[in-house]
């Protein structure tokens, strides 16, 4: 059995908002919490890919370069550091296109503003994340 990591840690209840990359929206939320990292669940949201878009520039009124879809559910868990944002999760998620590659990709955004529940923590010290190692939980 592994111990919690150090620090608090906490339900909450936030909004994303849809309008730069799902990475963005969740440190913006990260921030306003205050968590060092958390692991949430994100349903039934709308989901586009448009290609050139700045990680912080908001959407276009109108997709006409670009993909949209639907999450039908994901959980995420993100790490924050200085200068970056490790996302890793699993979830179930269509385009409403044929695209050759149906994976998310790691600029997706939000089609708008999305209700999420998780838990977050903080007081937990760390320079930048990394993916971390895996090891079963039975030896």
């Amino acid at each position: 059995m592994t111990a919690a990591p150090p620090g608090d840690a906490r339900p909450f209840q936030d909004i994303l908002d849809g309008y730069f990359t799902l990475r963005e929206s969740l440190r913006q939320m990260a921030a306003r919490q205050g968590f060092d990292g958390v692991t949430l669940t994100l349903t039934h949201a709308p989901v586009m890919d448009v290609r050139g878009l700045a990680a912080d520039e908001p959407v276009p009124l109108h997709l006409r370069d670009g993909h949209a879809g639907l999450i039908d559910t994901l959980v995420v868990t993100a790490l924050f550091g200085a200068e970056s944002v490790l996302l890793l999760g699993a979830g179930a998620w269509r385009w409403f296109d044929d695209r050759a590659d149906p994976a998310l990709p790691a600029d997706v955004r939000l089609g708008e503003p999305a209700f999420v529940r998780g838990v977050g923590w903080s007081g937990v010290t760390q320079t930048e994340p990394t993916t971390p190692q895996v090891r079963p939980f039975f030896a």
